[in-house]
């Protein structure tokens, strides 16, 4: 319910509205619009089962709704499991990682799994919006999510003693990043995007060192948000309650405004950086107003 609806209600309705502004509807008569607008919810509906580009196809920017759905699926027993039995094994197992000497489980053990991952996956197809690796990738840290819900107090009391290292070892792991991008752009090689096998390569040392910067660097940031995201706001707040609510609303129908003020930027003469800011404020603004307009009815 709070996935696959909001899924298929975005990608009928907002699909649609990000098409229209595009012009790839000749026709935008009222009848011509609603013609467009059944035919898409039938066309959508049957090429989103086309593996791997179908549900790139027709869901655009909700593809990761897709992708929990399914997460959600796979860990169904673990869910089952833990919560049924939270002092048993498996739960006990999941808490561990926040209790290792040194921080050895969160700093080493969990991310050297992102690692694994793609080791195993990312020569073959480049990661783009949840297929490739990422597929796997992002399951990983779906999972990874849920053992910080499980471990909870653990992990508070974690982020918050090593939230000074943690941030430390992110900017070191970033500028990592900033030298395997620069990397790739010199050498050609996709070291962070994945599918290097077109470069007739499978493994070597630089792929190898790849997948351990861009693993460590992602979760690295991961725990770095959390940190100070749990120092700074982890507190009763009216403000933050609001906000929360309208992440899911803005996320969804963000993307046909997007064009929409593309579009407004490019008629009012606008370029660059005045484009971006106009386009930008417009894009909120409007996500802001939908919002309101949900929530008060």
């Amino acid at each position: 319910k709070r996935l696959l609806v909001p899924m298929f209600f975005g990608a009928w309705t907002m699909g649609f509205a990000g098409s229209v502004f595009l012009g790839e509807h000749e026709d935008t008569s009222p009848l011509g619009l609603l013609f467009g607008f059944l035919f898409g919810i039938i066309w959508r509906s049957l090429v989103f089962w086309v593996p791997v580009i179908g549900k790139l196809i027709a869901l655009g920017h909700l593809w990761f709704l897709w992708n929990l759905f399914q997460y959600s699926l796979i860990l169904t027993p673990v869910f089952y499991v833990v919560r049924n039995y939270p002092d048993g094994r498996l739960a006990r197992f999941l808490r561990s990682f926040f209790t290792l000497p040194g921080g050895v489980g969160v700093f080493l053990l969990l991310p050297l799994v992102l690692v694994l991952i793609e080791v195993l996956f990312k020569p073959w197809f480049p990661g783009f919006i949840g297929v490739g690796y990422e597929w796997f990738w992002f399951l990983v840290f779906f999972a990874f999510g849920y053992i910080c819900i499980t471990a909870k107090d653990e992990y508070y009391e974690f982020i918050e003693e090593r939230r000074m290292v943690i941030t430390a070892l992110t900017l070191l792991w970033t500028i990592g990043f900033v030298w395997l991008r620069l990397e790739q752009h010199e050498t050609g090689v996709p070291y962070v995007d994945g599918g290097w096998l077109e470069n007739k390569i499978i493994h070597n040392k630089m792929t190898l060192l790849a997948c351990v910067i861009h693993s460590f660097h992602a979760w690295f940031w991961c725990l770095a948000v959390f940190s100070w995201g749990a120092h700074l706001l982890n507190k009763p707040s009216d403000k933050l309650s609001y906000l929360n609510q309208g992440v899911y609303p803005f996320y969804i129908v963000h993307m046909p405004l997007t064009f929409a003020g593309l579009i407004l930027a490019t008629k009012l003469g606008l370029r660059d950086y005045s484009a971006v800011i106009v386009g930008t404020v417009f894009v909120v603004l409007t996500c802001w107003i939908f919002f309101e307009g949900v929530r008060r009815t």
